[in-house]
């Protein structure tokens, strides 16, 4: 029964902490990423932007999700890459209070496994494109230090018997 606690925290406990990503992390010309932000109750709505962050700059339609839009408070959005496109996204929350937070909010703010950059007075969070020669197998995930660090925790009390 013991084992079974533990197997179950091993694969709830990374979700409860994942607050801000996208997938996949490298995307080529015609792919589709998928950008996912969970928001505390405070948050009415999120507005998702996404621009190209080299030559020539271009930023396109913002997209906003309202709360009863979203599941369970994660709000998700999808961007197809465009030809000679180097996409970066950010998200604005306005909260209940009418307040308004930018995130990401500087270039030196730590985000685990994501890459902020600084574009004009705004920050976005860089999504890699895929260079023509890059092997298909760049497209595995890797697994975060948190679930790395939870399945050690959990091998070890395991073996403590």
């Amino acid at each position: 029964m013991k084992r079974l606690l533990i197997f179950a925290l091993v694969f709830l406990i990374p979700s409860a902490f994942a607050e801000i990503s996208h997938t996949p992390n490298e995307v080529s010309e015609g792919e589709q990423f998928t950008a996912w932000i969970d928001a505390e109750e405070d948050v009415k709505a999120i507005t998702f932007y996404v621009c190209t962050l080299e030559d020539p700059h271009t930023c396109y339609k913002p997209e906003t999700m309202d709360r009863n839009d979203s599941v369970n408070g994660r709000f998700q959005f999808t961007y197809e890459v465009k030809s000679n496109d180097y996409p970066g996204y950010k998200y604005e929350l306005e909260k209940d209070d009418n307040s308004i937070e930018k995130i990401p909010a500087s270039e030196y703010s730590y985000y685990e496994g994501m890459e902020v950059e600084k574009m004009e007075d705004s920050y976005y969070f860089k999504v890699n494109v895929m260079s023509e020669n890059s092997e298909e197998d760049s497209l595995l995930p890797a697994p975060s230090f948190l679930t790395c660090l939870i399945l050690i925790t959990a091998v070890s009390l395991v073996g403590r018997r």
